[in-house]
């Protein structure tokens, strides 16, 4: 039986060199932005999706929704805004009957929807009004939501 063995290149063969300290400083560098920039846009890509824990389950948000603001101001106060690409009209429709049928109480009446707003309290929300009557720059509308918890 032959067995072939690459004899073992010793580790610093003669004339080669090893990486200077300022080259692995720059590659630790380099590493710990790219690590960085990863986690940031993480970050943006996680906080546009997540909605304010307050908002009823039962609004469907359009899929081109993106959080514009998202605040809380105290322990009972939240400011809330998503842009999307939707018709106000209908979308507005939708979420009152979808709050109407799980509990919650709309104080809004059909000229007030006519105008973009709903009115509502339930299950943890003293009130909270949806305002969409504004046009953001790129013409997509602007969908505003503010409360008072419980």
């Amino acid at each position: 039986m032959t067995t072939l063995a690459a004899p073992l290149a010793p580790p610093l063969a003669l004339g080669s060199t090893l990486p200077s300290a300022a080259g692995f400083a720059r590659a630790a560098r380099d590493a710990g932005l790219a690590a960085c920039l990863v986690l940031f846009a993480t970050a943006i890509a996680w906080a546009e999706m997540t909605l304010q824990d307050w908002i009823p389950a039962v609004l469907d948000f359009p899929a081109d929704a993106e959080v514009v603001t998202d605040r809380e101001i105290g322990s009972t106060v939240r400011m809330f805004s998503v842009s999307t690409g939707e018709e106000s009209g209908p979308l507005l429709a939708a979420w009152e009957e979808a709050l109407s049928t799980s509990g919650y109480a709309i104080q809004s009446e059909a000229e007030e929807l006519v105008e973009g707003s709903i009115e509502f309290s339930g299950p943890g929300i003293a009130n909270a009004k949806i305002v969409a009557n504004r046009t953001t720059e790129n013409g997509q509308t602007l969908i505003e939501f503010d409360a008072t918890l419980n």
